[in-house]
Order: structure tokens, then C-alpha cells, then sequence
């Protein structure tokens, strides 16, 4: 189980687990309109949340240059129980 209070993760990483967290599965350009975080800024933190296991990628079918990024079901709930303080954080 991933111990979300033991990860340093960046304000962007945490602002885009908020974000995928509330609106759900998104791709790559829809996290850089609603967050209104840069484009490199969004893919480092896809990046870091991906290598920690915390959102889990799959290509689009309709487009095979573009993903679709959503919170693995694994610590969706985590993250749904302690977005109060993720947001704090961020």
C-alpha cells in the first residue's frame, strides 16, 4: 500500500492528483487547460505520479498519439480520504 503522507511529490504533481481525483480520467492536454499548469511542468509531474505507481496511463484508441492518465484504483480511495490536506499542500 502506497503511504501518500510518506511522498514528496511537487505542488504540480499534487494539484494534478486533486484534479484527477475530482474530475477523473483525462488526457495530457485536458490537465494542462484545467490546471492551467505549463506543459512540461504537466509532463513532469505525469512523469513522477506515474513512477510512483500513483496514476496508472493508457493510449487512446481514438488517437494513439495521446494517453489517457487516471488515479490508480489502488489508492484512489487514499487519495479521495486526504485530498482536505493535498489541497492544503499544494
Amino acid at each position: 500500500m502506497i503511504m501518500l503522507s510518506k511522498l514528496k511529490l511537487p505542488k504540480s504533481s499534487k494539484k494534478i492528483l486533486v484534479l484527477l481525483a475530482t474530475k477523473g480520467t483525462m488526457t495530457q492536454k485536458e490537465i494542462i487547460v484545467k490546471s492551467g499548469i505549463p506543459a512540461k511542468t504537466v509532463r513532469y509531474a505525469l512523469k513522477k505520479l506515474s513512477a510512483s505507481d500513483l496514476i496508472l496511463t493508457r493510449p487512446s484508441l481514438m488517437d494513439m498519439r495521446s494517453s489517457f492518465y487516471t488515479l490508480n484504483p489502488d489508492i484512489d480511495m487514499a487519495i479521495h480520504q486526504h485530498i482536505d490536506k493535498i489541497l492544503v499542500e499544494a
